[in-house]
């Protein structure tokens, strides 16, 4: 009864190194890959609290706040209205190649990508996917200040023009 007991312990011990060990290499991986690939500089101009309001209605703002996620390997913003998240965006980048991903309580999907920025403005190329299908769109962010910038929102007609469809202004608090 008692080897018994002991095997039990025994396996016990050897579960308990492995997870040990596991959680030690996960710790290791971590540290090295964080040390190589902090978040850029480039998606540190976002990070804070931003009031977003339309140019067409001044009236109606959004609160928009960006910070590091996932062990800063994300930068997160999440847009509110009264309150109430309206939506969700995912920003990363890989060398000079930025990537952001949006998500809106209306199920709209967006994946556009950047090259960074280029005096004083970021063009953001991509699809926005709903049910009905998908749209090309661009955003075009132009920095006013440290403070402020203006985000240009265009989708692809039929026909390939570019058609405004959300000019907005971005003030941090």
């Amino acid at each position: 009864m008692r080897t018994e007991a002991f095997r039990l312990n025994s396996r016990t011990r050897i579960a308990l190194a492995a997870a040990l060990a596991l959680l030690a290499a996960e710790a290791f991986f971590y540290a090295t890959k964080s040390s190589t690939t902090q978040t850029p500089s480039d998606l540190d101009y976002f990070k804070g609290t931003w009031t977003v309001t339309m140019k067409s209605n001044p009236k109606l703002s959004f609160r928009w706040t960006v910070k590091d996620d996932l062990r800063g390997g994300w930068v997160v913003g999440v847009v509110e209205q009264n309150g109430e998240r309206v939506s969700t965006d995912f920003w990363r980048q890989d060398g000079k190649k930025i990537e952001r991903f949006a998500f809106t309580g209306g199920g709209l999907f967006v994946r556009i990508e950047s090259a960074g920025w280029e005096s004083g403005r970021m063009v953001l190329d991509g699809v926005a996917s709903d049910r009905t299908g998908e749209t090309k769109i661009r955003e075009t962010i132009t920095k006013e200040n440290e403070r402020r910038f203006h985000a240009l929102w265009e989708r692809q007609d039929a026909a390939g023009r570019w058609v405004v469809f959300a000019d907005e202004i971005c003030t941090k608090q």
